[in-house]
This record gives C-alpha cells, structure tokens and sequence, in this order.
C-alpha cells in the first residue's frame, strides 16, 4: 500500500491541479438538480445560465471538499483563513462546471474510456498520474498503477485513498475536457503574415526625438466654463466609460472600548501583590505560564541588549532570584526575575544529522539517532553518517554543516542543545522536524549572559468598560434611526464618521475585525434611510474592540453610472478637451514658419527635453509618462519635421525626429515575432474564452445572504 500513502501525501500537489485549473469535485450531480429546488427562494445562493443553486447543494459540496482537504493534510480542523479559500475555490468550480458543461454538451467536447485508460496507464500518461507513480529513473511504473488500481477497486467505499484516487481521476478529466476546448478556439485564431510583417516592421524602428509640452495645468479650471448641455452630451456620448460595478455605501461611526484609569490601576496592583509570591518561588517557568500573558522566554541576553535601560541595569547587577519591577512597557505591567547567569558564546559553528519521522513516530527516529550517536562514538565519520542518512539534503551534502548560527536562529530545542555543548560534542535532540543528531565543531568567545523570567500582564478593559461603551453605542442607535439623523448626531458628538465602499465580496472593512457581518448586513437591505441591523436584530456591531452603528448611504447597481455620479469626472474631460484646443492654437500659431523647435519653445517658454530608442510598441516615454498618441506620432514622423500639435494625455506635444534606425526584419525575424504574438494570444484564450460565457450565463452571485 506504499502508492496508495503516496497518493495521500501528495495531497497538496493534487490540490494545485485542481485549484489551477477550477476543476469540479465528484458531487456534480447535486448541481443538476439545482434548476429544480426553487420552492424556497429563501435558500437560492445563486443563478447560473437560468438555473438555480441551492445553498444545500453548494454547502455538500463544500462539505465533501473540506474532508477531502481534511484527509488530505492529516489535521482535524482547518484554519478559518483556509476555509474562506477553499470556500471561493468551490465556488469558482461550480460557476465553471456549469458554464462550461454546457460547451462540452453542444460541442461534442467529452473523455472515452479508451482516452482515460491512455491517460492513466497508456502511452500517453497524463503529469499528475505520471508524478504518482515515476520511479527513481524518471519513469512511470505502469505495473503499479495496474496493481494499484486492482486494490483501489477492491477498498470499501468512502476509504480515503479510493476517495483520492476519485477525485484525482476526476480531475484529470475535467482538465483535459477544458484543454480540448481552449485548444479548439485557440486553433480557430488566424493571424495574416502581412499583419505580422508590418508589425514587426513598424517594431523594429526605434527613434529619438526632441519634444516639447506644455501643460493643461497651465490654464486654471477657473477660466473654463462647462455648460449642463455639453455634460449632458459627453454623457450620451461616452456610456461606455462610465460603466460600474456593483457596489454599496455604508457610513459607520465607532465606539472604541479602552482601557479606563480604574483599568491601569487594577492590572497595576494586580501585578503588585503578585510579587511577593514571584519572589519567594523556586519554579520561575512555571510560574510565568501559569500567571503571565506572555510564554516564558528562554533567550540569553548579553550586556546591552536588553532594551530597557533600568533592566538591563538590574539584570547584569544582581543576585540570582532578585526581582525587578513591577514597571510598565508597550501597554503592559512586567515583574523580572534573574533566572540564570551562564557564560555563553555569541555564536556556533554545528553541523547535524535529520531523522525525519516515519508516520509521526518520533521515538523511531529518536532510536535511530541514538544508533547514529554511537557510531560516532565509536568513530564513524560524521560527514559520511550526514550524507546517507540525514532528511536534510541541504546540509547532508556539506557533511551536515550548518555553518555559523547565532542564538534564536534555530528552533527552541535545537538552540538549547547547541548553545549549552561543548566544542565537538555528540547530542541528540528531537524538535517538531525530528531527531537530530547534533555536533558543535566550534564557538566563539563565551561572555556573559542572563536569562530573564518575565512575568507581564496586559492593560485590558474591564466589563465595566466594555459595558459603559456599549451603551453609549446602543443610546445612540436609538436616538438616531434614521439617514438624517444619524449624520446630524454624529456631528454634534463630535463623532469621526468615516465611509466603507463595499462588494459583496468584501470580506473585511479595514480598521474592522471580522466584519464580515456588516457587510451582509449593507446587502441584506435596500433601505438607505434606516440603520442596519446585525443578525440578532441590534443596531450595534461589535468588532474586536469596537461597537460599531452603520447606516447604508448609497446603491449603485451594475451597468450605466448615473450622470450625477459622473459630473465631475465629465467636467475634468471637458476641460482638457478646451484646454487642448486653446493650446493647439495657440502652438500652431507660435510655430507658423518656424525652422527649429527650439524656436517654438522659447516663443511658448517651453524647455525642449529628449527620448530615446522609442517605437511604434513603446509602452511609455520615460519622464512624460503614457502618452499613446505622441508615440504613435513619433513613429511615423518625417527625421527633421517638426510635427503638428500633438493632444496628449498631460497636455499638448510637438516634436522632431533627430535620428531612428530600424532592426533587420528577416522571415526568421517575422516568424520569431509571430510565435510570441501567438502565445500571448493563446494564454489571453483561455482566460477570456471562459470569461465571454461566464458573462453570457448571467452568473447572479448570492452568497452574500449567507457567507
């Protein structure tokens, strides 16, 4: 069953295939009885090309995703942070399963059995089968995959590396499925050779060029009147780039909880009368995680390193077992005790033998270390026991040398173990990566140092402030109900009213712990003259330290922004558009028979600046930024022509060309250049291919009412 662990641990790298590509997950068929559990629109999450997701559907396959990850890893939960990703993950997978399930059907596009037996044991193994199962030479052992699917097929349903072996299988042809499609777009894309060639033609010519500009800014705003008509026609004009996402518009005010005086002067004398208990006990690391905040910290500060003065004092001047404080540092009050006094080196020079654990038996690999031990004792190169046994391949190759470390370099164990040996001693230590065989090989000057228990207590607000908080924070809900309200009474208070622009994506508001639920609650209405309710119905949000009252104060659907939403950005184009016209005229007039540009410049008071090696595929010119039109321009002028006004994006150009020179442009030079285009091409294929049906399924994303 050696393969049938593999497949197991090789649980991330099967999680990147399925990640990358958004495969689908074997619960498909929960997904076609979708269009048909619409009899609680309640429990609707979503809407794909016309049909229905219910949230039961979507959180099984959730479900069944996170065992598998579950399994996958070992562990018993998942890290929330986890669960978010793998949460999106599903989703993207069902919205591309349904989206592209649909292609497949009308276009024939589908996996025979002879096709996936070729995948999996054939001739044309696909890379994830391949890596399961490649032997020492690179190659696949197809007599185990044969005989590992034999006991595949025999295991009981729901064991876990049948589960595995399922949705590996299932993965493989999801990928090939999309494969064919892309490549079958991919291969309707044509690229006429006359284009390429004029292309790379125009590519291959690099200029440099004198210019001047003169500024929009130049003209103040003030000086140029824009009409309701002219708005109202750029608008009708211009639809498509005012195009929006949806969004939402909260405004929030915060009560912050904070440690009160009564807070300071209880944690103070909290720490006080601990003191004589800290004094008199003999078991310091015991006492500081049983009574601290903070872990007991087993570091060895030298003279001048600890940062509070005072302590550093005391420390390197008094008896084992004295105590320092209480005194107050980073919003804490502290006790320190002398715990130990040691002479030390600053650093080590060690070189170690890693016995990683085999299924987490750290007593195994702890025995073996010891064997390792006494053939060392016996005197067994150390450099050769390194490089055939040791799990660190990064320092086995070295004979196991580490090099030069200095103290909290290394994990707790293996820095004790190193720092408190003796020039080539043998020890061995077991840490979370195994057992190790340990050997300093040399240190530097020992000095020396001291070992500090440090008892801390952190300032927090007691019940009572969080209480008296809160009700501020409930009072002022009640009393303001409404949008008008709300943003009267928060001035008068003197209250810091700040806005959030929200998806329904957004997972967290920043300065706002876990406030996703403010979010939901932004969604959940489309009332913009009532503040929003948490799920418990209360007007008051509570984020870490902070209660928080929202109200929502604006909706902006999906399509067309609003002309009033645009107003200003409207003016600022306007503006430009007569500034460049006034300035185009003005520059043609300065430049009428002119014979230098520098004759134009000093008629405008214009500095004449330079760019070099542009061409027509120039991105931007360096010191005056995008300007599309000017390198266009500059591209195709006449060497020694002064060029006509040029409008810009900063403002309006002219130029001459002082010198180009082209790149030969042989067939091998076109080919080369066509090929690149190409791939660019085909990597923006697959992305936007499945990007135009997403858009043409109508995906109504409604996750929001419950995530």
């Amino acid at each position: 069953m050696a393969t049938l662990q593999k497949i197991r641990n090789r649980g991330v790298f099967i999680g990147i295939i399925i990640g990358g590509a958004l495969l689908a997950f074997i619960a498909g068929d929960a997904l076609k009885s979708g269009g048909s559990l619409l009899a609680n629109s309640r429990n609707e999450m979503a809407e794909i090309a016309g049909e229905s997701v219910n949230i039961r559907d979507f959180q099984n396959r959730f479900n069944h995703s996170l065992e598998i990850n579950k399994l996958m890893s070992g562990q018993n939960s998942i890290p929330s942070e986890q669960i978010e990703r793998l949460r999106e993950q599903v989703w993207q997978q069902m919205v591309q399963e349904f989206v592209m399930n649909r292609e497949y059907d009308e276009l024939g596009i589908s996996i025979s059995s002879e096709e996936l037996f070729d995948m999996v044991q054939g001739r044309n193994i696909d890379p994830a089968i391949r890596q399961l199962f490649q032997n020492e030479n690179g190659l696949v052992d197809k007599d185990q995959v044969v005989a590992t699917l034999k006991k595949l097929i025999a295991a009981p349903n729901g064991t876990p590396q049948k589960a595995y072996w399922l949705n590996i299988e299932e993965s493989i042809i999801t990928q090939r499925n999309l494969v064919k499609y892309n490549t079958l777009v991919q291969k309707g894309l044509y690229m006429p050779n006359v284009l390429v060639k004029d292309m790379a033609t125009k590519g291959s010519k690099k200029v440099d060029f004198n210019y001047i500009v003169k500024s929009y800014n130049l003209i103040p705003d003030s000086t140029i009147n824009v009409t309701e008509s002219e708005i109202r026609d750029y608008y009708s004009k211009h639809e498509d780039l005012f195009k929006q996402t949806e969004s939402r518009k909260i405004d929030y005010v915060s009560f912050d909880v904070i440690p009160s005086t009564e807070d300071y002067k209880a944690t103070e004398k909290w720490i006080v009368d601990l003191k004589e208990d800290f004094t008199n006990e003999s078991n310091d690391v015991q006492f500081v995680e049983l009574n601290g905040d903070s872990d007991f910290n087993a570091y060895y500060f030298k003279q001048d390193e600890i940062t509070n003065a005072d302590l550093n004092a005391f420390a390197f001047s008094a008896n084992k077992g004295d105590v320092f404080g209480p005194y107050f540092e980073n919003e804490m009050y502290k006790m320190a005790k002398l715990h130990e006094v040691k002479m030390l080196p600053d650093s080590v020079k060690a070189r170690h033998i890693l016995i990683r654990p085999v299924n987490r038996d750290y007593k195994g690999a702890e025995a073996k270390a010891d064997s390792l031990k006494a053939l060392l004792d016996k005197g067994a190169k150390f450099a050769v026991l390194a490089k055939e046994n040791s799990s660190d391949q990064g320092s086995a190759v070295n004979g196991g040398d580490l090099g030069w470390f200095s103290q909290g370099k290394m994990v707790q164990p293996f820095n004790d173990a190193a720092f408190s040996s003796k020039k080539n001693e043998v020890k061995v230590v077991l840490t979370q990566f195994g057992a190790h065989v340990i050997q300093v090989t040399n240190m530097s000057k020992a000095v020396k140092k001291v070992q500090l228990a440090i008892v801390d207590r952190k300032v927090e607000a007691s019940q009572k402030t969080i209480q008296a908080a809160y009700a501020k924070a409930r009072t002022f809900a009640g009393n303001n109900l409404d949008k008008n309200a709300f943003e009267k009474a928060s001035t008068a208070d003197g209250l810091n009213r700040r806005t959030a622009n929200l998806k329904r994506e957004t997972k967290l508001i920043p300065g706002l712990e876990n406030s996703r639920d403010l979010v939901r609650a932004a969604y959940n209405t489309d009332n913009m003259e009532s503040i929003l309710l948490n799920n418990d119905n209360s007007a008051v949000f509570e984020f870490g330290n902070k209660f928080v009252v929202a109200i929502l104060s604006d909706i902006k659907e999906e399509g067309i922004a609003s002309i009033q939403d645009k107003v200003s950005e409207i003016k600022r184009a306007i503006r430009k558009d007569k500034k460049a016209e006034l300035i185009i005229a003005e520059m043609t007039k300065s430049s009428a028979g002119a014979q230098s540009l520098l004759s134009v410049a000093q008629k405008e008071n214009l500095e004449v600046k330079t760019a070099t090696g542009i061409s027509f595929q120039s991105f931007q010119i360096p010191g005056a930024g995008i300007e599309p039109k000017v390198i266009s321009t500059a591209s195709m002028l006449e060497k020694g022509k002064i060029s006509s006004p040029v409008e810009g994006n900063q403002g309006v150009y002219m130029l001459v060309v002082t010198n180009e020179n082209s790149d030969e442009v042989s067939d091998v030079t076109v080919q080369a250049f066509k090929s690149r285009l190409e791939q660019g091409y085909q990597y923006r294929t697959n992305y936007q291919a499945f990007q135009a049906l997403k858009e043409n399924a109508n995906v109504i994303d409604k996750r929001y009412k419950f995530y």
